[in-house]
């Protein structure tokens, strides 16, 4: 299915149409926005095809910040009320600990591997977006923290691939929160998935344990950015 919007354009998986032989769909659910919309438009296309593919649900807990399960949770369930035709497999949850930053990508990845060795999952979808480009950044206070590899310009990623004999797609590779954004917008999602995303990535003394976004991170920042709000709707 194709998307269009003033920031950008998807044509979601006509491209790549190696997509129609994986019979098992790894999504990695982080619980925010963007993997929401990933996995929302999965379910779209998997009822437009008629397939029967299934879509196994991923998503990675670090012990100390528990919340984003509780978000995924939630939104399988929904994903399975609006698309009671689509098969959902178990969901594959890796809960780990962190201790620098770079925990959080290695766990994943291995988490990721595994699954694929078991035969688990045959491609992941992952819901990564771009970066804000660098001068609305400077705007709005998203400079500071931002991930380099998520930036548009000065690499040489493809949406999908199978590198390694790993099958990738990474959708909105090339599309900022703003597409995201305006997807939430044009399929009436900000009353019912909306809510239950969250971005926020702080810890438990700063977001009176889970109970509110923090404001402060870069991800608070750019979802406050793109949807004129935070986490729950939060002003």
């Amino acid at each position: 299915m194709k998307y269009k919007t003033q920031y950008g354009d998807l044509d979601f998986w006509n491209p790549y149409s190696s997509l129609n032989k994986f019979k098992k769909i790894g999504i990695n659910l982080s619980g925010g926005a963007d993997s929401a919309l990933v996995m929302f438009m999965t379910c779209r296309e998997l009822v437009e095809r008629k397939s029967d593919a299934t879509i196994i649900p991923i998503t990675g807990v670090d012990r100390k910040r528990p919340s984003n399960i509780w978000n995924a949770r939630e939104i399988v369930d929904l994903m399975k009320e609006l698309f009671p035709s689509v098969s959902f497999g178990e969901h594959q949850v890796d809960h780990y600990n962190k201790s620098f930053e770079k925990d959080k990508v290695n766990h994943h990845v291995a988490h990721e591997n595994k699954l694929r060795d078991n035969k688990i999952i045959d491609v992941l979808f992952h819901g990564r977006s771009a970066n804000p480009p660098e001068d609305v950044a400077k705007e709005n206070n998203l400079l500071f923290k931002r991930e380099q590899r998520r930036d548009r310009h000065g690499h040489e990623r493809v949406p999908y691939h199978e590198h390694h004999g790993k099958p990738f797609y990474c959708p909105l590779e090339y599309l900022d929160k703003r597409f995201v954004a305006e997807m939430y917008k044009q399929f009436n999602l900000m009353d019912n998935l909306f809510p239950i995303t969250a971005s926020c990535v702080e810890y438990a003394k700063k977001t009176d344990y889970f109970t509110k976004p923090c404001k402060e991170c870069w991800w608070c920042r750019e979802k406050k950015w793109a949807f004129g709000m935070y986490d729950g709707g939060v002003i």
